[in-house]
Parts: C-alpha cells; sequence; structure tokens
C-alpha cells in the first residue's frame, strides 16, 4: 500500500511543479507589463517636463510670472508710501481704537451679567 501512495505522489509532483511554474511565468508575465507601462508613463513625463521647461526657457511663462511680480511691486510700492506718510499708522489706530471700545463695551456686559444686573444692556435677541 505505500507503494502505491508513494507512486501517487511522484505522479503528482510534476503536475503540481508545472502547475506553479504556469503561475510564477504568468506573474513574471504581468510584472513585465506593469514595468513596461511604468517605462511608458514615465517617457510620457520626461518628455512633458522638457516640454515645459522649454516654454519656462523661452519665456512664454516668464513673460507671466513677470507681469505678476510687476503688479505685486507696485502693490508694494504703494502700501510703502502709506506706511512712510503715515496714512497706514492712522488707519491703524483708529480700528485699534474701535476694536477697543468694542472690547469696553463687551467686557461691560460680561460684568453686568456676572453681577445679575443686566437691566442697562440692550437685549439684542428683541432688537434683532
Amino acid at each position: 500500500m505505500s507503494e502505491n501512495l508513494s507512486n501517487a505522489m511522484g505522479e503528482s509532483t510534476p503536475k503540481i511543479t508545472a502547475e506553479t511554474s504556469s503561475t510564477v511565468d504568468k506573474i513574471t508575465a504581468a510584472a513585465d507589463n506593469i514595468v513596461a507601462k511604468a517605462g511608458d508613463a514615465l517617457d510620457k513625463l520626461e518628455d512633458k517636463a522638457e516640454e515645459l521647461w522649454d516654454k519656462a526657457k523661452s519665456t512664454e511663462i516668464g513673460t507671466k510670472a513677470g507681469d505678476a511680480l510687476d503688479k505685486l511691486e507696485d502693490k508694494a510700492e504703494e502700501l510703502w508710501d502709506k506706511a512712510k506718510s503715515g496714512e497706514l499708522t492712522a488707519q491703524a489706530k483708529e480700528a485699534f481704537r474701535d476694536a477697543k471700545d468694542e472690547a469696553g463695551k463687551l467686557w461691560d456686559k460680561v460684568m453686568d451679567k456676572l453681577d445679575g444686573d443686566d437691566t442697562d444692556a440692550p437685549d439684542t435677541e428683541k432688537q434683532a
């Protein structure tokens, strides 16, 4: 009986080996296909990068960047002039004063609520 078993196992071993070989071949072929597609994609990417680089060198993009830079420089110069003249300082002081007043009003409301005396505070819900 053990002879029959060993003969049966011996006959199936080449079949398993052949199936394994076939699976390895399929995996290898799939990997080769993926590598080829990745290579094609990389080639296209390199071509596009080279095309963009050529455009940048030919100043198509450089001109647009230069225009945007000129606009930024003009705006910066305008702000600098305002800062030198004190206009921005005056505007900042006014905004700070307004914020300070609002903060004071809010603080008073909070303190009134904490003290339980909210008769002086306007009822904002009814006004809205």
